[in-house]
């Protein structure tokens, strides 16, 4: 779908005059693919009570500068091929982002960013829809797609759901990587049934780095893999169980890989208020990929700190205490301190040997968060870790702009 050559600024104000819209519904209506639907809040920020359908190529962002324009209601994307949906700054009171429906596979692009999320869900959970989710503050709600990106994301959730769901329905690979990166994710369930994050399929290359997780079962499930021996890298992520409840705790459990996967699981730290059973790295049944543990450090005391049977274990740590700040920084950790992975490309910023846990490396948390900080932000970017002398260097580097 072409966008429209003269795309047009429509501006939603209560009580404005034409050409203002007295709501957003009408903009929409109105609306040619490629507009821009700019909202200025109701007086005294008010949320615009309305429930959304958007079935063209738009961009909704705030009227006022390093703001939220507040809504109410529930707002429904409808994929079709080549669409562009883009949500800058939403503040959503109650209320959900839907995309549902078939379409061309990861034919429309849903962009979420920089948004909050009182009481309600980011739900693109069709392959019909690559969902860049990023800079999002979900208060009580959960994140799903099948393809895409969930970057540097706050995910509080206590609900009947995992935090992060992503399960593509194809099982093509496309060639691709998601990047579950520097998301802050409390699962709130001391004696819930459900993981923190949750990945299962083979549609893309996994790169599932610096999380700070707090869970009441399951920190962070994987299975599936792509099988073009792609590596899917778990690293760099701190993980704790939350305490309460009977069920027992897994940090990173992984079962049901897929022939010719690859997996490696370095540089993470995973530790447990729980102290009923616990499971630090777990090898599930039903694995057929290669699996390398190293450099991790899994608290001391679990009842099971890191299966046997994985394709690679070395390095990792089992017999430290290992525990938290709220923030996820490590607090009585020394095995985790410069304990990661000594190769140069896992450094820390600082240039010293890198941590494990979600404060170590270049892709630290301290690059994702406070959120919500000013109008413009570079949110992710992709380059080499390991320069040489003579070496052209290419960045690449996604952002937004309000």
């Amino acid at each position: 779908m072409a966008l429209n050559m003269l795309a047009v600024d429509r501006i939603v104000e209560e009580f404005g005059t034409s050409p203002a819209y007295a709501n957003i519904a009408s903009a929409v209506a109105a609306a040619a693919d490629g507009d821009r639907i700019i909202i200025k809040n109701r007086t005294g920020d008010i949320p615009w009570i309305e429930n959304i359908t958007v079935d063209k190529s738009l961009e909704f962002l705030n009227y006022a500068d390093n703001g939220f324009f507040v809504v109410q209601g529930n707002w429904t994307i409808i994929p079709a091929a080549g669409r562009v949906v883009v949500i800058k700054g939403m503040r959503n009171t109650n209320g959900s982002i839907t995309a549902t429906g078939a379409g061309t596979l990861g034919g429309t692009a849903l962009k979420v960013l920089d948004g909050q999320f009182v009481s309600g869900n980011i739900n693109a959970a069709t392959d019909a829809v690559r969902a860049e989710i990023v800079g999002n503050e979900l208060q009580f709600g959960y994140v799903r797609i099948n393809l895409g990106n969930v970057v540097g994301n706050k995910i509080t959730y206590s609900g009947s759901a995992e935090c992060i769901r992503i399960v593509p329905g194809t099982g093509t690979f496309q060639g691709d990587t998601c990047a579950v990166i520097g998301n802050w994710v409390d699962g709130q369930q001391a004696g819930g049934s459900w993981e923190g994050i949750y990945i299962n399929g083979r549609a893309q290359a996994y790169h599932i780095r610096n999380n700070w997780v707090r869970h009441g079962w399951m920190g962070i499930e994987l299975q599936g893999g792509n099988d073009q021996a792609v590596a899917n890298l778990v690293q760099n992520n701190s993980i704790v169980a939350l305490a309460g409840g009977s069920s027992s705790r897994y940090g990173i459990s992984i079962a049901n890989t897929y022939a010719n996967s690859i997996w490696e699981v370095m540089n993470n730290a995973i530790g447990t208020q729980y102290t009923g059973t616990n499971r630090g790295i777990n090898r599930d049944s039903g694995n057929n990929g290669q699996i390398n543990v190293y450099y991790n450090h899994v608290s001391s005391g679990m009842s099971s700190p890191i299966s046997t049977g994985f394709t690679f274990e070395g390095n990792n740590t089992t017999d430290q205490p290992l525990t938290f700040n709220a923030d996820g920084t490590l607090n009585n950790a020394p095995a985790a301190v410069n304990g990661g992975n000594p190769a140069a490309p896992f450094y820390d910023l600082d240039l010293t040997i890198g941590d494990a846990g979600a404060y170590g490396g270049s892709y630290t948390m301290s690059n994702f968060f406070p959120l919500h900080t000013g109008a413009a932000r570079v949110y992710m970017t992709g380059h080499p870790f390991n320069l040489r002398t003579g070496s052209t260097l290419r960045v690449r580097a996604n952002a937004w702009d309000r």
